[in-house]
């Protein structure tokens, strides 16, 4: 029987509805196909991209429909205005839309390259004093990111027109995939600096234009560690700690309630590129580890393809840094053969993989972003029953002890919740304790952000609080836990401090003691504060280049469960 756990150690057994896997117990391997097209400047090679890639797309899927062959193609807002300024011409625009309603692709979004790499909106904390403050300014400049236009070279705001996400969803529909959309912030020591770590104020903004989207998780690389051994470490740790159970992959989490999708986790999967051809491919497969579901990125029509080595760095890079002749000059380009042949290795991929290993590794198949989302179901939304819930806890408050390190998650009913769903949960619950005089009899899942601050700062370590304090003051949270009316500051967010009984406490002491009033429920029943870290470990909050203070979004981490569909 397989077991679960509280706190990535064995616990209960799951329901039905899973991938079944092969026989010998080996979970599928799911290869997920995306292309990143957003050169806005060399618009020849960015329509023979397309032109090259969902014809083939669109052959896989009719001959070999069991392998449901789609990619994701992530379009940058400028380069989408540039293919809706020319489609009048090249009717490129009507081509793409005619494979995405086809089924052969699903349209998503890059902001990496919007313009320029030097010149796009920054952080400004100069008149930043609170957590609030920082929150207010992510939010006003993610905005900006996500939806004012900017000059194709200069990166200057082009007053009055729509540019990023906004734009992209204008000329292709809504987004299936985000990412690129790393914000940064000017320090006046190293210049303009990428927010590396959590995205959330980014988020708040994303779901005014697309509800629904995935984005991606754990990059290729760090852009604090670079590719190195301290970054794979961390992605091995933190990978295994969102993958407690066959039915999760390393390579899906939640966050902040969005599906995370990393190209890397695990020493055995990096990202892939397609025109590295078969035999490499064929090396990686042989090396994944199956003991869980795992999830591939294979990009396609990497533009790389096209370009000698003296420019493959970057097409884009060239034009920002020359914007009097940004074309790429005529040696900068490889022969037509050599773009022919990559793509030949390219087909050759996809031919292996729908031919050869797909057939016989069961469950195994190409995934869209759309797909992945079905397989992970919601992330809230559900009942939780209340005996399934006071069992989970039971058992989380046993190993958490006196410990100060409060749990990842707890699985509860088939549905691992995270810190913040666990707070808001055991509030709504405790809340009803106070106005009914006894618990009700399940629990609804709502959306909720973590802390708007965080710290270090354990709390104090003494003092006794009742269950019936608890519980006036989970009464007094609740409504506001449910109020996911669109604010510049949400509401429903995890308070950073709650004061009970004249004891200041941090969020995590709260949680705790909640967590042993529900498995308590005696309005008289004494319980003692004790300190609590507010993260559950160094993994958490390791990535990251913003201060501890706002590392809020570590209270949303939790698994994916996948099932079939």
């Amino acid at each position: 029987m397989k077991r679960l756990s509280y706190f990535g150690v064995p616990a209960l057994s799951l329901a039905v509805g899973l991938f079944a896997g092969s026989p010998s117990g080996q979970q599928p391997a799911e290869i997920y196909l995306y292309a990143r097209i957003s050169d806005h400047i060399n618009l020849d090679l960015t329509e023979d991209r397309l032109r090259r890639l969902l014809p083939m797309l669109e052959r896989y899927r009719k001959e070999r429909p069991a392998t449901h062959t789609a990619a994701t193609v992530l379009f940058s807002g400028a380069v989408s205005q540039a293919l809706a300024d020319r489609n009048a011409q090249t009717h490129i625009v009507d081509y793409v839309k005619d494979y995405i309603r086809r089924g052969a692709i699903e349209p998503g979004y890059d902001g990496a390259d919007e313009p320029t790499y030097k010149q796009r909106p920054l952080n400004d904390y100069s008149q930043a004093k609170t957590a609030e403050d920082r929150w207010l300014v992510r939010v006003s400049t993610a905005e900006k990111a996500l939806t004012e236009a900017r000059d194709p070279l200069s990166g200057t705001l082009d007053a009055g027109k729509s540019g990023g996400l906004k734009k992209m969803q204008e000329v292709f529909g809504q987004a299936t995939c985000i990412t690129g959309v790393t914000l940064a912030a000017h320090d006046a020591m190293v210049g303009m600096m990428p927010e590396v770590g959590p995205d959330s104020e980014t988020v708040h903004q994303i779901r005014r234009l697309d509800p629904q989207a995935i984005m991606f998780g754990v990059p290729d690389g760090s852009p604090v560690h670079g590719p190195g051994p301290l970054f794979r470490t961390w992605a091995l740790k933190f990978s295994r700690d969102m993958s407690p159970i066959p039915e999760t992959s390393p390579e899906l989490y939640w966050q902040d309630n969005v599906l995370r999708s990393s190209e890397s986790s695990k020493p055995d999967v990096r990202l892939f590129r397609a025109s590295d051809g078969p035999e490499a491919f064929q090396k990686v497969a042989a090396n994944l580890d199956r003991s869980r579901i795992r999830i591939v990125h294979v990009e396609l029509a990497n533009p790389r393809s096209y370009l000698n080595q003296k420019f493959a760095g970057s097409a884009l890079a060239y034009a920002y840094d020359h914007p009097a002749q940004p074309a790429l000059p005529a040696d900068a380009r490889r022969p037509v053969a050599d773009v022919e042949a990559a793509y030949a290795k390219e087909d050759a991929v996809l031919r292996w993989l729908a031919q050869d290993y797909f057939p016989a590794n069961a469950g195994s198949r190409f995934v869209s972003s759309s797909d992945l989302r079905q397989m992970a179901g919601p992330s809230t939304g559900f009942d939780v029953d209340m005996t399934k819930l006071r069992t989970a806890l039971e058992g989380a408050l046993r190993e958490w002890a006196d410990r100060p390190t409060p749990p990842k998650y707890v699985l509860a009913g088939g549905h691992y919740l995270s810190l913040a769903d666990m707070f808001q949960v055991m509030t709504d619950a405790l809340a009803a304790f106070s106005r009914d005089g006894k618990l009700p009899a399940a629990v609804k899942v709502a959306p909720v952000f973590g802390p708007t601050e965080t710290t270090r700062d354990s709390g104090p370590n003494s003092g006794e609080v009742t269950v019936a304090s608890v519980a006036r003051m989970c009464a007094g949270l609740s409504g506001r836990l449910h109020d996911d009316a669109w604010k510049p500051v949400p509401k429903n967010s995890i308070p950073f401090h709650v004061t009970v009984d004249g004891i200041d406490l941090n969020a995590a002491q709260f949680l705790r003691l909640m967590a042993e009033a529900l498995v308590t429920p005696n309005p008289e029943a004494k319980l003692h504060v004790k300190s609590t870290d507010m993260f559950w470990g160094q993994d958490v909050t390791f990535i990251r280049t913003r201060s501890i203070r706002d590392e809020g979004a570590t209270w949303t981490f939790k698994p994916a469960i996948l099932t079939g569909f």
